[in-house]
C-alpha cells in the first residue's frame, strides 16, 4: 500500500528563531564630507577670501591694497524621526510566539533576540535613507523619503557650478559603456574642467552612482587599459588614470546620471550630534501594553564654494 498524504499540508520547519534582515547599503558619501556638529536648525559655514596685491617696495611708505572678504553659506538641517508601536500579542498565534517572554504579564515585552534584530535593521535602514537624502533631498518634493532636507543636487544646481558636460552629451546620446563608450570621456572631461585652484587640491573626488562606476570600469577594461590594478576597484573607489582625482561610486546617486567633482573640503555635513541616527530607543509601555521604538536626529548638507564644483548633467 502506498501512502496517501494528499490531505496534509507540506511541512515547514518554523522552529528557527534567527531573524534574517534584507541587505542595506551604507551612508558612504558622508565619509568624504566635513562634519559640522551642534546644529539645531541652521548654522553658517564661515568663509574667508583674501585678495592681496603685490607692490613695489621702493619707498618708505605703507600703502593699503587688497580686500579681505567674509561670507557665509548656511547649513539647514532637517529634524527627522522614526517611530512605531508594536503589539507583541499579535505574535501569539504564529510561530513567533516562541520569541515572546514567558508568562502572560511578560509576553507583551520584546525579547532580546527580536529587540536586537529590530534595532539593527532600523539603524541600517536609516543609513540607507540618509545616503539618498544627502544627494537627492528636496523639501518641496512631497516625497516622505526625500522631503526632510535639501540634498546636494538641489543645492549645487541652485548655485553656479562649473559645467562638466563639455562634450554636450544629450539625454538622446546618453551615457554609454564598453569599447565605444563615453563614460571615461565624461570623467576625463570633468577633471579637465576644474579651475587651476581646484586642480591644485590633493583631495579631489568625483562622486557618481555605483551604476555609473560599474560602467566606467567596464569601459576602461574594454579599451584595453589592462595596466590598471583591478584590485583598485574595490569598494567602489579608484584613482582616475593620469589625474590626481579619485572617483567614488555612491548609492545616493544611483539612477540620476549625475556626477559631481570637488575637493573633499568643499562638501559639508551638518548634524546636531555625531552618529545621532544610531541612537536607538526601544521600550515596553505599560500604559498601552505595546513595545515602542524611536530614533531622532538632525541632518543637512551644504557646499562651501559652489563655483569650485564641477557637475555633469545630460544636456
Amino acid at each position: 500500500m502506498a501512502f496517501d498524504v494528499s490531505g496534509l499540508t507540506d511541512y515547514v520547519n518554523q522552529q528557527s528563531t534567527e531573524l534574517i534582515g534584507r541587505a542595506y547599503f551604507e551612508a558612504k558619501s558622508a565619509d568624504y564630507f566635513q562634519v559640522q556638529a551642534g546644529i539645531k536648525s541652521s548654522e553658517a559655514i564661515q568663509l574667508l577670501a583674501l585678495a592681496a596685491v603685490p607692490q613695489a617696495d621702493t619707498a618708505c611708505a605703507f600703502n593699503a591694497s587688497g580686500t579681505t572678504t567674509l561670507t557665509q553659506r548656511n547649513i539647514v538641517v532637517g529634524a527627522v524621526k522614526y517611530q512605531d508601536t508594536l503589539c507583541m500579542k499579535t505574535l501569539r498565534a504564529k510561530w513567533t510566539q516562541i520569541l515572546l517572554r514567558e508568562g502572560s504579564n511578560a509576553d507583551s515585552e520584546v525579547n532580546d533576540a527580536m529587540g536586537a534584530a529590530i534595532s539593527d535593521q532600523l539603524i541600517k535602514l536609516v543609513k540607507e535613507h540618509v545616503e539618498v537624502l544627502d544627494w537627492q533631498g528636496d523639501t518641496t518634493s512631497g516625497n516622505a523619503y526625500l522631503s526632510k532636507y535639501d540634498g546636494l543636487i538641489k543645492i549645487i544646481d541652485a548655485a553656479s557650478p562649473i559645467d562638466g558636460n563639455t562634450g554636450s552629451i544629450t539625454s538622446g546620446t546618453g551615457i554609454t559603456t564598453g569599447a565605444s563608450g563615453n563614460s571615461d570621456t565624461i570623467v576625463n572631461a570633468m577633471a579637465a574642467a576644474r579651475t587651476a585652484a581646484v586642480k591644485a587640491q590633493s583631495d579631489c573626488v568625483v562622486f557618481c552612482g555605483t551604476d555609473f562606476f560599474d560602467g566606467y570600469v567596464s569601459t576602461l577594461l574594454a579599451k584595453n587599459f589592462y595596466h590598471i590594478d583591478p584590485t583598485s576597484f574595490a569598494n567602489y573607489e579608484m584613482n582616475i588614470p593620469t589625474t590626481n582625482v579619485k572617483i567614488v561610486g555612491v548609492n545616493g546617486l544611483v539612477g540620476t546620471n549625475r556626477l559631481f567633482l570637488g575637493s573633499q573640503d568643499n562638501f559639508y555635513l551638518g548634524v546636531d550630534m555625531l552618529n545621532e541616527e544610531e541612537e536607538f530607543k526601544m521600550w515596553y509601555s505599560q500604559d498601552d501594553d505595546n513595545v515602542k521604538y524611536s530614533i531622532k536626529f538632525k541632518r543637512g548638507v551644504q557646499v562651501a564654494y559652489p563655483s569650485q564644483i564641477v557637475e555633469f548633467e545630460l544636456a
